[in-house]
């Protein structure tokens, strides 16, 4: 027997077909609109022809085996002048969130679109009450570009 304390591992990778399952239980912890994610399979995981598909890759967190975190880089044509990419659907499983998942994801989103996309720039959009996401992203250097008024009339 052995005193040692056992490990965490926290691991950050993209995600596959297989990994649907996954991808959609976190959705349903969004306040996003749903989406088919079966029928825009060619978005996530390859597309015929890049240049004129909207491509998207999905990153996950992994914590001891279990995928606890997710989101997406929409990332614009190949042939862009001065690229920027656009992060979205960023979710932490409830029973996950404080523990820095969330950070940990898009500081690996920033450095996967500098060093690997060679994106000049990275833009995402965030409600105005969702007070711990603002402090996350300007804590990583975000700036607000502009706000934008909702507007609804209920029939």
């Amino acid at each position: 027997m052995t005193d040692k304390l056992p490990t965490t591992t926290l691991g950050i990778r993209m995600a596959n077909p297989e990994d649907i399952v996954h991808i959609d239980h976190l959705d349903s912890f969004s306040a996003s609109p749903t989406r088919d994610i079966h029928r825009d399979m060619h978005k996530y995981f390859g597309s015929v022809d890049p240049s004129t598909h909207e491509r998207t890759l999905i990153f996950l967190v992994e914590f001891e085996g279990a995928v606890v975190a997710k989101a997406e880089l929409m990332l614009p044509p190949q042939d862009s002048l001065k690229p920027i990419g656009y992060i979205k659907r960023v979710i932490v499983h409830p029973d996950h969130r404080g523990k820095g998942y969330a950070q940990s994801l898009i500081e690996h989103i920033i450095t996967y679109g500098k060093t690997e996309q060679k994106l000049d720039a990275i833009d995402l959009h965030v409600w105005d009450q969702n007070a711990s996401a603002i402090h996350l992203y300007e804590k990583l250097g975000f700036d607000l570009q502009h706000r934008e008024l909702y507007y609804r009339l209920s029939l």
